[in-house]
C-alpha cells in the first residue's frame, strides 16, 4: 500500500504538459563554440520545445527555417507571461542585447488551421549566442581565445598584438585545460614562440615563453 501511495504522489507532482506539447529541451553548444542548429519535425498539435540558458550582456540572435509557411518559432525569457518573439507576427528572425541572466523558452508550432489539418514542417533553428562567457549554454568561442592570447602575448613582449600571431590549432590539456601556440615578431631580436595556456573555463591562465633564451 505504501508504494501504491508513494506512486500516485509522484504523478500528482508530475508536471502536466499542454496538448501537443513535447517535454523541454536544453540547447546545448559544442565546446568552444557559440552557435548551433536545431533541427525536428512537428506535425498537427505537436510542439518542437527547448530552454536556452543566458547571462546578461551576451548578445543573441535566432534564424528560423521552416518548410511549411504556417510554422514558426515563439521566444519566451524567463517569467514573462508572454513571448517577446511571436514569430506568426515578427517573421522568423530574431535577435536581442541579453540584459539579465535566465533561461528563455522556445516553442516550435504549426498555426491552427494547419495543425487541424494534421500538416507537419520540418524546421532548422540556428542560435547563436555571444559575449560575456560564464554560466550560460555557449561557452567561449576559439576566436575568442586567440584574441585574448594575442592580447596577453602583447603585453608580456611589448609589442603591438599584430605582432603576435596564434593561428595553431587550440589543444586540450591533461589538467582539463587548454593549450594555443604561436609566435611574436620582435623585429631585429627575431621571431619568439610561445604558447597561451587557459584554463579550464577558457580563461587564460598564462603566457609561457617557448624559446631557448627565455624571451
Amino acid at each position: 500500500m505504501r508504494i501504491v501511495a508513494l506512486l500516485i504522489a509522484l504523478v500528482a507532482a508530475a508536471p502536466a504538459l499542454a496538448a501537443g506539447e513535447s517535454a523541454r529541451k536544453p540547447v546545448k553548444f559544442a565546446p568552444g563554440k557559440t552557435a548551433t542548429t536545431l533541427k525536428g519535425v512537428v506535425k498537427g498539435h505537436a510542439t518542437g520545445s527547448y530552454t536556452l540558458d543566458v547571462v546578461a550582456g551576451q548578445a543573441l540572435q535566432m534564424l528560423f527555417k521552416p518548410s511549411n509557411r504556417s510554422c514558426y518559432f515563439n521566444a519566451t525569457p524567463a517569467g514573462a507571461a508572454e513571448a517577446e518573439h511571436i514569430g506568426s507576427t515578427s517573421g522568423n528572425e530574431f535577435g536581442k542585447n541579453v540584459a539579465a541572466n535566465g533561461a528563455y523558452r522556445i516553442d516550435v508550432y504549426l498555426m491552427r488551421n494547419a495543425a487541424r489539418r494534421n500538416e507537419a514542417c520540418r524546421y532548422q533553428l540556428s542560435i547563436e549566442l555571444t559575449g560575456a562567457p560564464g554560466g550560460a549554454s555557449a561557452g567561449v568561442s576559439d576566436e575568442t581565445m586567440r584574441d585574448v592570447c594575442k592580447g596577453s602575448t602583447a603585453q608580456m613582449y611589448g609589442v603591438e598584438p599584430r605582432k603576435v600571431t596564434a593561428r595553431a590549432p587550440i589543444r586540450r590539456a591533461q589538467d582539463g585545460g587548454f593549450t594555443l601556440d604561436g609566435t611574436i615578431d620582435k623585429g631585429a631580436e627575431g621571431m619568439k614562440k610561445m604558447r597561451c595556456i587557459f584554463k579550464p573555463d577558457r580563461t587564460i591562465d598564462r603566457v609561457m615563453a617557448m624559446t631557448p633564451d627565455g624571451e
